[in-house]
């Protein structure tokens, strides 16, 4: 198995709506429109921090990872773009939303 570099993998998400997280603890949502070694650019930005999430217990299980569900207020920002180093960013994440079954998750058969 090849290992790929982040740009490679950044190169699949191009036009794509993505989370950013950076190592400050602030997070941008946008469409990834360019990036290369140093800067990732995004474009129809919001944005949050690490401290506005508000994370509860769903039901299920107790103190199980999918019981626990965190709600991000993300803010619209209003300047076109936003340009970040990639030396500041912890992670990226495709931004891909699924509605819930209410029933919950279905059992694998």
């Amino acid at each position: 198995m090849n290992a790929m570099t982040f740009v490679q993998e950044l190169e699949e998400l191009v036009n794509t709506e993505v989370a950013v997280i950076m190592n400050d603890g602030q997070a941008y949502r946008g469409i990834l429109s360019k990036f290369d070694e140093e800067v990732v650019v995004l474009e129809r930005v919001y944005e949050t921090s690490n401290d506005e999430i508000d994370w509860v217990e769903s039901g299920g299980k107790k103190g199980t990872p999918a019981n626990i569900k965190g709600y991000i207020p993300w803010r619209r920002v209003t300047l076109p773009k936003l340009i970040a180093r990639t030396e500041m960013i912890l992670r990226v994440w495709p931004w891909v939303i699924k509605k819930e079954d209410p029933a919950g998750p279905k059992a694998k058969k």
